[in-house]
């Protein structure tokens, strides 16, 4: 068979196959690694991108072909996000102690539909740099709270409520170097 007629088969096989799953789509078995999906959509790309055959295919076939490489794509990035989501979400129990940071309770919390307390009145630089401080205090990263608090000062320099985390973070700092 030639190639034209192998991409062609390929593409009326992927368009026949509508709201198939991405690994139906990707022609690669159900429960495949993230190296499976892309080693797959990399082939795909070499054989069948259309740039490839803009010449050989006439228009009709040509669509055809940009179709079924669109539904392929669209399952790579489906697989892909689908993947990531399961391997970056970690379950965090409430009897694991991380170093660092101390456990919040329901009264420390602010009431919901709230800010955090002074957070309204930092500007919204400071505020981004302010919370992945806590981010990096709940990991118990107390040097990466250090810089993201600096950093935050640098943003807003007038915050009381961000000097007096430095200063908590920096004594956290001292007594465990």
């Amino acid at each position: 068979m030639s190639v034209r007629s192998d991409v062609l088969l390929w593409a009326q096989r992927i368009v026949g196959k509508k709201d198939a799953p991405p690994h139906t789509v990707l022609e690669i078995p159900q429960g495949s690694t993230m190296e499976d999906a892309q080693a797959a959509f990399h082939k795909l790309a070499r054989i069948a991108h259309p740039d490839l055959h803009r010449t050989t295919l006439d228009e009709a076939e040509l669509e055809l072909v940009t179709l079924a490489y669109s539904r392929a794509a669209a399952a790579y990035q489906d697989f892909r996000s689908q993947r990531m989501q399961t391997t970056r979400i970690r379950p965090i129990g409430k009897d694991m102690i991380i170093p660092g940071a101390r456990n919040m309770t329901a009264d420390d919390a602010p009431p919901p539909g709230q800010a955090a307390p002074g957070a309204s009145s930092m500007s919204s630089k400071a505020l981004i740099h302010y919370r992945k401080a806590e981010l990096s205090l709940r990991r118990g990263d107390l040097r990466a709270a250090l810089l993201s608090l600096k950093m935050a000062i640098a943003a807003d320099p007038q915050s009381a409520v961000l000097r007096s985390a430095l200063a908590e973070v920096e004594g956290e700092l001292a007594k465990n170097p």
